[in-house]
């Protein structure tokens, strides 16, 4: 595969985690807003790069036709080399999820704090929300 598909991939996700930290308002980022874009960017280039790297390669092996059986040549699988990185895969995304890199001694403190920023950021949100829920079911109690 094309490096540069790869490569696009993590860093657009990677954007796309940093520019979610424009809509974090100051009462979000308890921390050095530095620290939290920071950790925006290592949590953005960590999840580009599992997927642009790991994952992305991993289905274009199973999901795309392969060239040699079109022209006829003899076929040799890719499919079987490309199954050895599932359990890598599903270590690092467990990893991941379950917010192990925040224990690192270096990149942890910025990974919590933009961690500790998205949390608050949704908090808000859901608060939002239930005060919208709880109008609602005063005006249909009303009723």
């Amino acid at each position: 595969m094309l490096i540069w598909i790869e490569i696009g991939v993590a860093l657009w996700i990677t954007a796309l985690v940093f520019g979610s930290t424009l809509f974090f308002k100051p009462e979000h980022m308890e921390h050095n807003p530095l620290r939290v874009r920071v950790g925006a960017v290592l949590q953005g280039l960590i999840l580009g790069g599992l997927v642009g790297f790991f994952i992305l390669p991993l289905r274009l092996a199973f999901f795309l036709p392969d060239p040699q059986i079109i022209a006829g040549a003899p076929r040799v699988s890719h499919t079987g080399l490309a199954s050895l990185s599932l359990i890598p895969i599903f270590v690092f995304l467990v990893v991941v999820r379950r917010g192990l890199l925040a224990r690192l001694p270096f990149l942890g403190r910025s990974i919590r704090a933009y961690r500790r920023a998205a949390l608050l950021y949704q908090f808000d949100g859901a608060k939002k929300s239930l005060v919208r829920l709880e109008a609602l079911d005063g005006k249909v109690s009303e009723l």
